[in-house]
C-alpha cells in the first residue's frame, strides 16, 4: 500500500478522493448518531457540501470510458445530485422519514457503490492499495488494452452475464432489509446462504491453502463478533402466524456489496496482474474479507432469533 499514486494524481482526482473519504466518514457519523439536534444539522450541511464536490468533480475524471468519455460512475453522480436536491427539499417540507431514506440512498449509492469502482484495476485507489502506480497513471485518453493484459473496459464487458442479475437481486434484497418487515423464516436463510456460497467459492478460486484458510477463519471470527453485537441491538420478533418481524438495518446491504466487490476486484486485479496470484498479502486479504462478510451476515441472522423465540414457531401436529 502506498499513497504515492494519489499524491501524484491530478488536482481534480485528489480533490475528489479527499472529499469522498471525508464524506464517507462524516456521513457514517451523521447517519448513525442522534438525529435532529444542532450538531446533526451542521454535520448534514457539511456532508451535502462534500457530496456536491464529489459528484461534480467526477465529471472531470474519465479513467473508465464506456460511452465516449462517460461511464456508469457518471450516472451515479447524476443520481447523487438529484438525490441531494430531493433530500433537501424533503427536510424543508418537514418530511423527515423521506429525507432520511433519500440521504441513506445517496450515502450508499454515491459513496459505497461508487467507491467500489475506485478500487478497480486502472484506478488511482487500486494503485494505492496494491501498489501499481504505473497502471494508475496511464493517460485517460488511452482506453486500448496494454500489452500486459486486458483493459478495464474489456474486463467489465467480459464479466459473465449471470453476475449482473445476481448482483441486482442481492442489492435489492439488501435494500429490502434496510426497512422493517415481516418475513418467513426460510426467506431469512436465503441471503446468508448466498453469502456463504460466494465466500467459499472465492476462497477456493483464489487457491485454498492452510494460510488462506487461517485468514478466512480469522475474518470469520471477527465477523461473528460483529454479527453478535449487531443482533443484540436489533432482535427479531416471532409473530403469531409464524412470520418473523425484523427491524430495518443497512448492514446487510453493506455486507452484500462488500463481498461482491471483494470477488470482483480480486478477479479483475488478477486478470490485469497475474503475478498477484503469488502475492501472499493479496490472497490473505481476500480470504480475510470473505470470511468477515459471510460470518457477519450469518451470525447476525442467527443471533437475532433467540432460542426462546424459535420455540414459539408453530410445529406440525403429530398424527394421532
Amino acid at each position: 500500500m502506498t499513497l504515492q499514486p494519489l499524491l501524484e494524481a491530478s488536482p481534480v482526482i485528489q480533490i475528489h478522493a479527499y472529499a469522498a473519504i471525508a464524506a464517507l466518514l462524516l456521513g457514517a457519523a451523521v447517519l448513525f448518531r442522534r438525529k435532529g439536534d444542532r450538531l446533526h444539522k451542521l454535520g448534514g450541511r457539511i456532508w451535502v457540501g462534500l457530496m456536491l464536490i464529489v459528484a461534480l468533480s467526477s465529471f472531470f475524471i474519465h479513467t473508465i470510458r464506456m460511452w465516449g468519455p462517460w461511464s456508469p460512475i457518471h450516472l451515479l453522480s447524476i443520481l447523487t445530485l438529484f438525490g441531494l436536491a430531493k433530500a433537501v427539499m424533503m427536510i424543508r417540507q418537514r418530511k423527515v422519514m423521506q429525507h432520511a431514506r433519500i440521504m441513506k440512498m445517496v450515502y450508499f449509492g454515491g459513496l459505497v457503490i461508487a467507491g467500489f469502482f475506485t478500487f478497480m484495476p486502472g484506478r488511482v485507489m487500486h494503485a494505492v492499495l496494491f501498489g501499481a502506480p504505473e497502471v494508475a497513471n496511464q493517460p485517460a485518453a488511452a482506453p486500448a488494452p496494454s500489452a500486459s493484459g486486458p483493459s478495464l473496459v474489456q474486463i467489465v464487458a467480459g464479466t459473465p452475464l449471470w453476475v449482473w442479475p445476481l448482483l441486482a437481486y442481492a442489492l435489492w434484497a439488501g435494500w429490502s432489509m434496510s426497512r422493517d418487515r415481516d418475513t418467513a423464516l426460510w426467506r431469512m436463510a436465503v441471503m446468508p446462504a448466498l453469502m456463504l456460497g460466494l465466500s467459499i467459492y472465492g476462497l477456493a478460486a483464489s487457491g485454498l491453502t492452510l494460510v488462506s484458510l487461517a485468514a478466512y477463519m480469522v475474518g470469520a471470527g471477527l465477523g461473528a463478533f460483529i454479527g453478535q453485537a449487531v443482533a443484540r441491538r436489533r432482535p427479531a420478533e416471532v409473530l403469531a402466524g409464524g412470520m418473523i418481524r425484523q427491524k430495518g438495518d443497512w448492514l446487510p446491504f453493506v455486507l452484500i456489496l462488500g463481498i461482491f466487490a471483494t470477488r470482483y476486484v480480486q478477479g479483475a486485479a488478477l486478470a490485469l496482474h497475474p503475478e498477484l496470484a503469488t502475492n501472499m498479502g493479496f490472497g490473505l486479504g481476500g480470504a480475510f474479507l470473505s470470511g468477515l462478510f459471510a460470518a457477519t451476515m450469518i451470525v447476525r441472522t442467527l443471533a437475532s432469533l433467540p432460542s426462546q423465540a424459535l420455540r414459539q414457531l408453530p410445529r406440525p401436529q403429530s398424527a394421532k
